[in-house]
């Protein structure tokens, strides 16, 4: 048993300055999975990570976790720090595009092209081409979370093994981002009976046909699956639809939600979909928004999202809450749309896997890879960034019952390509040779 050391830029919370509590972002979701794997290994994890505050150390999840004070003008000083004091292998998690000067025989991850960014000078990406390069020459393999990596170091960078940029995408557990059961029309003493039955209606269709509805049985789904054309599907689920509307009275009238599951930053798309909200809210009055991402308190856009909602004259309707990792099903289970309206820098999105995991139709900016995940018009739909696509393909689904339910079918059913299970095993055989080879390398020194 030893240590393996991951170095990256965030884990627990540097931005708000509460370092014991894991960050609620993609990257630390990752690398707390990773822990998990390298801890089934026999191995110990720790962290090393950039603070933006002071130095800390603190140990949280079981992890022990390093924070290092840093200039942001010079990301590899403080990556070369953590290298010198990390213990046993060393897996870089982040930065790649920075001119990192990578410790022999380490591992790397790319969470996503992020120099997509709009506005960077031509000058900068062609930089970005070089440090890549870096890392291509100075690490035994890369991971990555999305297939545009892989394509832009095959374009615009040389390395000799084919196998060196390994695609592994990110991934979800669909036992768990399970589709929410049918909202009850009923009273609360029957609710218990009706939840139980509904939960082994659930794990039969798991079993036996192999996909998880929201609110319909194995045969409508087979009736929609077998539709000769999106006509013939969106009335065959109209008739579902009515059927399950008519078999209880209805005594609870809800509001349509939209929910937006990301952090509240630029490059999330936080303006194109505050935008979208100015415009959705004022036209349907029951509909409701959810804000259900990390803030940073006391940035500019925190300030300006904070501004926003307080004053805003429908902020009765806007709803913000930050749910950790465990809690977050709870969002999706109250949502009928998810919004992934990402502006730049993204890979292949957790947020939008696990709404997708839900059976909750997705609305996504053609961004990173997210086009990896959704194809328009089948398990969601895919518009350029911006707020006016966005807006746009909102409405359609607000005003199409029957859209937003055949496209969360096909939703569930691709998200079980992802399983968590199958992530995990990719790691574990990245992580057995790497590590053997590590120990290798550490015998021929010794």
């Amino acid at each position: 048993m030893g240590v393996v050391s991951i170095l990256t830029h965030s884990f627990t919370d540097g931005y708000n300055r509460e370092f014991g509590r894991v960050f609620g972002g993609g990257l630390e979701r990752y690398i707390l999975d990773l822990c998990s794997v390298i801890r089934e290994l026999g191995h110990i994890p720790e962290v090393h990570q950039l603070s933006y505050y002071e130095a800390f150390q603190t140990r949280t999840e079981q992890i022990d976790v390093f924070g290092y004070a840093y200039d942001m003008d010079d990301v590899p000083e403080a990556f070369a720090r953590m290298a010198a004091a990390a213990r046993g292998p060393v897996i870089y998690a982040s930065c790649l595009w920075q001119p990192i000067s990578y410790k022999p025989g380490s591992l790397g991850i790319c969470h996503g092209i992020n120099w997509d960014r709009p506005g960077l000078p031509l000058e900068t990406k062609q930089q970005v081409a070089e440090h890549i390069q870096l890392a291509l020459d100075g690490l035994v393999r890369i991971v990555s979370v999305d297939s545009h990596f892989q394509t832009f170091c095959r374009a615009a960078c040389t390395f000799d093994d084919p196998q060196q940029v390994v695609l592994i995408p990110n991934a979800v557990d669909t036992s768990y981002f399970t589709p929410a059961p049918p909202r009850p029309r009923f009273g609360k003493e029957q609710e218990a009976e009706w939840l139980s039955a509904w939960k082994e209606d659930l794990a039969s269709q798991e079993e036996e046909a192999g996909v998880v509805i929201s609110g319909l049985n194995a045969k409508e789904a087979i009736l929609l699956d077998n539709a000769d054309n999106s006509n013939q599907a969106n009335e065959i689920a109209d008739s579902v639809a009515s059927i399950h509307s008519t078999a209880l009275p209805s005594t609870i009238a809800r509001p349509l939600r939209i929910l937006y599951p990301r952090r509240i930053s630029m490059e999330r798309g936080i303006i194109p979909m505050m935008l979208a909200a100015d415009r959705l809210l004022g036209a349907y009055p029951d509909l409701e928004i959810e804000f259900a991402g990390e803030l940073v308190e006391g940035s500019t856009v925190g300030r300006a999202f904070r501004y926003w909602h307080r004053t805003h004259p429908h902020q009765d309707r806007i709803l913000q809450r930050t749910y950790d990792f465990r809690d977050i099903r709870e969002a999706y289970h109250q949502a009928d749309i998810a919004v992934i309206p990402t502006v730049f820098s993204e890979g292949t999105s957790y947020a939008c896997l696990e709404a997708m995991s839900c059976g909750i139709p997705v609305v996504a900016s053609n961004v990173g890879g997210l086009n990896d995940l959704i194809q328009d018009g089948f398990n969601g739909l895919l518009v350029p960034p911006g707020d006016e696509a966005l807006t746009a393909a909102l409405v359609r689904l607000l005003e199409d019952r029957a859209e937003r339910e055949r496209l969360g079918i096909y939703a569930r059913e691709t998200a079980v390509a992802y399983d968590l299970s199958g992530w995990r095993r990719k790691w574990s055989s990245v992580l057995e040779t790497f590590l053997a080879d590590a120990g290798l390398r550490e015998g021929i020194r010794g």
